[in-house]
């Protein structure tokens, strides 16, 4: 079993595999004992290049970096196809430091160096990413935070700043449905409200982004809440699979994906116009808040 890591206040427990792509495994609220991450069994290793994120992958909270799908960059100063989910998923870490309430964790290759420090005060932790270009290129690239969160039917999602959404999938009950653009939360594609987590027997999957800025989302109901706040980065992607994905009552769970990009992979990106583009010996720097709250 990979070692895991705990940082911890007494509200707040966060535990962490470095050397499992540094995944956070469990996020807890201590004072009520609930979980806000998606938990299922410890995933085998996926190092190699032709590492594929799938079912059994689905759990915790990865880090996407330089892509989030695969994307063949073989023209860009990357020289090589990029694979599913990015580089830093699944591949050792390094502690570069630790204590009770503060982890720093980070992967380096010849061309990047990308670091995150974890830390916990009171109800609050806070996440300080900074990611630098080894390389004597100017690379393209583009991240996203992937954390699969654990909510039940009937909790809202609600985006204070989100009118309207842009649909890049969607399946329900077996059936795709076309892409395109309609209005956050009811619209005429979706058959649900999508400020409201719907059950497993609803079968369905969609993929959306965020249309304008957007830098903060608030999740749950009852049994407590969860508020994320990012800045540094102002595009929000949103999967929502309540059983429609990978196959019919599989799988129940909301990932929003604060991202530099509004795009599937860095070429979508590349094409788009918002890549960040890290000169040679340049470095990137953007902050996320999660706190959780009765």
């Amino acid at each position: 079993m990979t070692d895991s890591v705990t940082i911890e206040t007494p509200e707040l427990r966060v535990v962490v595999l470095p050397g499992f792509g540094a995944r956070v495994v469990s996020f807890i609220d201590r004072r009520s004992g609930r979980d806000w991450m998606a938990r299922g069994p410890e995933t085998s290793s996926n190092f190699g290049e032709d590492a594929a994120y799938g079912a059994p992958e689905a759990i915790g909270w990865d880090e996407c970096f330089p892509t989030v799908s695969a994307w063949d960059a073989t023209g860009t100063p990357w020289r090589r196809r990029l694979r599913d989910h990015g580089d830093v998923w699944g591949r050792p870490w390094r502690v570069d430091a630790q204590s009770p309430t503060l982890l720093t964790t980070s992967y380096a290759d010849r061309d990047f160096r990308f670091e995150r420090t974890l830390s916990v005060a009171g109800d609050r932790l806070t996440v300080d990413y900074r990611v630098t270009n080894l390389s004597t290129d100017r690379l393209p690239c583009m991240w996203a935070w992937h954390a699969l969160l654990a909510l039940q039917a009937g909790e809202r999602i609600d985006l204070p700043d989100t009118e309207t959404v842009d649909v890049a999938y969607i399946g329900v009950n077996g059936r795709h449905l076309p892409p395109g653009t309609q209005p956050w939360p009811r619209g005429e594609v979706i058959p649900f409200p999508l400020d409201e987590v719907q059950p497993l027997s609803a079968e369905a999957a969609v993929k959306l982004h965020t249309r304008g800025t957007q830098s903060r989302a608030v999740l749950g109901g009852r049994q407590g809440r969860l508020t994320l706040a990012w800045s540094g980065v102002d595009a929000l992607g949103i999967w929502l699979t309540y059983g429609g994905w990978p196959a019919p009552g599989d799988i129940h769970q909301v990932a929003l994906e604060p991202t530099s990009s509004k795009a599937d992979h860095l070429g979508q990106a590349i094409e788009r116009g918002n890549a960040w583009l890290l000169p040679a010996g340049g470095n990137r720097e953007w902050q996320l808040v999660l706190t959780a709250t009765a």
